[in-house]
């Protein structure tokens, strides 16, 4: 398992050395002038043509890419346009609070998924497997910025109950992670159905029966835990989902998160933002995605990674 671990690790100097480049050719040659974005509309053809020397735009896209990658592999994901600080800055002050969000909607979507999923299952065809059906057709359909909206006017402008927009206490979380997570619930919901119903069948529950083991063992020990493989692959999909859509619902409640904080350097075209937040978002999916297989060989010792 260590040596399956290192070498995934290692695999992510290469993966992000490819994205790195993608994305640099992309923010390069599209249409437009960086430096004229950042230098704003009253701004001199001779503070133009400064900002292009001080960024090295004036360059070849060859010498550009040395000099960021040069950067890079020293740790320093180079200067805002916008606020001529440390991108590095930038992201460590603002992925914190993305991070929260996105773990607050994953254990809504599990902790209400799973159980729906589950109860489904133990009573297929009846009142509550329609109901759970019926929603997660619901949470599927609706769209995130959509139900944000509406949580706002209910919970906040109506009501009063939750603070509408901004970071600080408990109650400003509600709300987004609610949005961020609702629409999830409906995805572990039926995934747990259907694995739980499949598991159900089989001769080891039969037995397990037979011998008088009681409903919880029966339903959460060997059940459960057979049927997680699928629920977990979804859940490693899905949290990497989370973290890079949560640029929409930060955007709507005004969260400081790192979504935001690109959504915000896209729209100035402040190339080194955006670089450096998609190289954070491609670590940390291919980061889930090695701990969701660590959890494979955790939950079916059969599972070998030799």
């Amino acid at each position: 398992m260590v040596s399956y671990i290192f070498r995934r690790l290692v695999m992510l100097a290469p993966m992000l050395l490819g994205v790195s480049v993608a994305v640099f050719l992309v923010l390069h040659l599209i249409p437009g002038d960086p430096a004229r974005m950042a230098a704003g509309p009253d701004a001199t053809e001779a503070d133009v043509q400064q900002i292009r020397v001080n960024y090295g735009l004036d360059r070849s896209l060859t010498h550009q890419y040395g000099i960021y990658l040069t950067k890079l592999l020293q740790g320093d994901l180079g200067e805002s346009f916008q606020t001529l600080g440390p991108v590095t800055e930038g992201i460590a002050r603002t992925f914190p609070a993305t991070l929260e969000l996105t773990i607050a909607g994953m254990l809504i979507a599990v902790l209400v998924g799973v159980p729906l999923g589950i109860y489904s299952a133990l009573n297929p065809s009846g009142p509550a497997d329609r109901l759970v059906t019926g929603i997660a057709v619901l949470g599927i359909s609706m769209p995130g910025f959509f139900l944000g909206l509406m949580l706002m006017l209910v919970f906040a402008s109506m009501l009063g109950w939750l603070p509408p927009t901004g970071r600080g206490t408990w109650a400003h979380l509600v709300l987004p992670s609610l949005t961020l997570g609702l629409p999830y619930v409906a995805t572990f919901a039926r995934l747990t159905r259907s694995s739980m119903l499949e598991v159900l069948t089989e001769d080891f529950i039969r037995t397990a029966r037979a011998k008088g083991l009681s409903w919880w063992k029966v339903t959460y020990r060997h059940a459960l835990r057979n049927a997680s493989i699928p629920i977990v692959t979804v859940l490693g999909l899905d949290f990497s989902r989370l973290l890079g859509g949560a640029a929409i619902v930060e955007t709507v409640f005004a969260w400081p998160g790192m979504g935001r904080y690109m959504v915000e350097a896209i729209m100035v075209r402040d190339i080194y933002v955006i670089q450096g937040t998609i190289l954070v978002f491609a670590a940390a999916v291919v980061i889930i995605n090695l701990f969701v297989d660590v959890i494979y060989g955790i939950l079916d010792p059969r599972i070998s990674y030799a």
